[in-house]
């Protein structure tokens, strides 16, 4: 009977300890990055120019904009670094109709915008 006991306190002990370790370890901040373009409708050829911020992307990771295309999100071949906690990145839009956007850093993507393009 006294095994038993000491097997079960040991675990015990065990698992508090663990517990208490893991509740040392900060979590790791929440990612997000927002999305603004300056205009929404513009001319075929137009520039638009994106901006956002970021929290929790680390300094100097590339953010890509991407065009909903059907169901699908393709990159496109603009990129910004962000530079506290900000980036800024333009685009010139060579399709008509609307255009839905986003901007994605890993697995941290934007809320979608649209441009209309003329």
């Amino acid at each position: 009977m006294n095994v038993r006991i000491a097997a079960v306190s040991l675990a015990s002990a065990a698992l508090v300890a663990v517990g208490a370790t893991a509740a040392v370890a900060a979590p790791a901040p929440a990612q997000s990055i927002t999305l603004k373009a300056n205009h929404t409708t513009v001319k075929l050829g137009d520039v638009v120019t994106f901006t956002g911020k970021s929290a929790g992307v680390k300094e100097g990771s590339k953010v890509t904009l991407q065009v909903k295309s059907g169901a699908t999100w393709k990159s496109l071949p603009v990129t910004a670094k962000v530079n506290h906690s900000a980036y800024k990145l333009t685009d010139k839009f060579q399709k008509k109709g609307v255009q839905v956007l986003r901007v994605k850093d890993g697995a941290t993507v934007s809320k979608a915008v649209s441009v209309t393009v003329r």
